[in-house]
């Protein structure tokens, strides 16, 4: 890794001495990544890919352009940024493109006493490359039978193990110099229940920083209960309910907040949350935070994908009111009154520029147990999945309309299991709803990387029968 920071200062040196004027940036990534499929106790499925590349980034004059390549010599970078000034001059001017600077000076998030960051370290862990393929295998393996164990459980649609070990570095003529490693490891499996002409579906899994972190029995006997539970689920009858969101629902909410949060939707005009920063948009007791050091976060790291360094958890959602947006250099520039990012630049590879993505979401949790919220409520909806969040809602206005399973709650009791059922609102009335938020969160990495409790909303309306 230091070797490779060596060769891409190198290339600077010698763009700089070409001439070439412009702010020059180098993301450098290298990963080994494996993935598992198993169905029926045989492998279904093994693939281990080993993608590295560096992504070069030019911009002079208010234009900026964007190049990769395979190759981490000197002279694949040296020509990947010789690309980019030439795709720069085919780019439209904006007067807000630059890097962020890190030479100091330019921000409490955009530089470091050194001019680069410092990694914290402890998002690595060896397991992810030191565990034979055998073992990994045989992890998916054990949580499939383990929800095959539980009668009527008759099928897992597929038993899934993935991990990455990855190391990215972000070097720039501004000042960035930036490298870490990073891993993480999961599982997952959705088991069916049958009961006659009944099927039934519980998702389960386990994620870690290595294998060795992972819970295999845990994630076959979760998908296995939450299937079974929902045998004989039916509709229950039209009308407003209080309800409670387990911690894999409330997770998909708080994603699709974050969605709305993103800086460059609010500058367009496109988020709900445009112009009210500072406002109450939420119930008191919700408080959301993006903290990318998080030490079990799946996508923490010391620096983003633009080498600013992360110093704190940034507060989204205090005590509910509206803190801050999810910004990248770009989006703190064009905001002005001297913004400064807050370290959420992305990349889904090294062949694609930055945007602004969530690193990881958290809810601040409150002191009662989920069954303690259903006890609260004499009569109810349990929430415990809903499907179609990505396209049945809308981050502009905020409105939803999703499909749900879960269950009545009858004089603080679980009832009968629902399925077939709508709950709609919008994102405001939802946050402002919330009158509980329970102290059983979790990691839920189904939605990016979300940590969050049982949410008891007030009032929500729910079509049925």
């Amino acid at each position: 890794m230091e070797e490779a920071l060596k060769v891409a200062r190198e290339a600077l040196d010698r763009i700089a001495a070409r001439g070439l004027g412009g702010e020059v940036e180098l993301y450098l990534q290298q990963a080994r990544t494996t993935t598992v499929k198993v169905y029926a106790g045989e492998v279904e499925s093994v693939s281990v890919a080993e993608p590295r590349g560096v992504g070069a980034r030019y911009i002079a004059d208010g234009r900026s352009g964007y190049s990769y390549t395979s190759g981490m010599d000197v002279g694949s970078m040296v020509e990947a940024v010789v690309e980019a000034a030439a795709n720069s001059q085919a780019a439209d001017f904006d007067e807000y493109a630059g890097l962020p600077d890190l030479s100091g000076g330019a921000g409490r998030r955009e530089s470091t006493p050194s001019g680069a960051c410092s990694p914290a370290g402890g998002y690595f862990a060896e397991g992810v490359s030191t565990t034979p393929l055998p073992r990994k295998i045989e992890l998916a393996v054990e949580a499939e039978k383990r929800a095959l164990a539980e009668f009527p459980v008759e099928t897992v649609e597929e038993s899934t193990y993935q991990d990455a070990d990855t190391w990215v570095g972000v070097v720039s003529n501004l000042g960035a110099a930036c490298v870490e490693r990073r891993s993480f490891a999961a599982l997952f499996l959705s088991a069916h229940a049958r009961d006659g002409g009944d099927v039934q579906t519980g998702l389960g899994y386990s994620i870690g920083r290595e294998p060795q972190a992972l819970v295999p029995e845990q994630a076959g006997a979760d998908a296995a209960r939450k299937a079974k539970a929902l045998l004989g689920a039916r509709q229950c009858p039209t009308g407003t309910y209080p309800v409670v969101l387990t911690p894999e629902v409330s997770s998909a909410f708080v994603a699709f907040v974050a969605q709305a949060l993103d800086a460059d939707q609010v500058q367009r005009g496109r988020s709900l949350f445009a112009g009210r920063l500072g406002d109450t948009v939420a119930s008191s007791v919700i408080t959301i935070v993006d903290d990318g050091l998080h030490r079990d976060g799946l996508v923490s790291g010391s620096f983003d994908d633009e080498g600013v360094g992360r110093e704190e958890a940034v507060p989204l959602v205090e005590r509910g009111v509206l803190r801050s947006f999810l910004h990248n250099a770009y989006t703190a520039r064009r905001q002005g009154d001297n913004g400064v990012s807050t370290a959420n630049a992305s990349r889904s590879s090294y062949r694609s520029a930055p945007v602004i993505s969530p690193s990881n979401l958290l809810v601040k949790e409150g002191v009662h147990t989920q069954m303690e919220l259903v006890g609260s409520i004499d009569r109810g909806l349990l929430i415990q999945a809903v499907g179609g969040l990505h396209s049945g809602a809308n981050p502009i206005t905020g409105q939803f309309s999703v499909g749900a399973t879960g269950f009545l709650i009858e004089k603080g009791e679980l009832g009968r299991p629902v399925k077939e059922v709508t709950i709609a609102s919008d994102l405001c009335s939802l946050l402002e709803g919330v009158s509980q938020v329970g102290a059983d969160g979790r990691w839920v990495p189904l939605h990016g990387s979300v940590r969050s409790p049982s949410i008891l909303i007030g009032r929500m309306t729910v079509s049925g029968l």
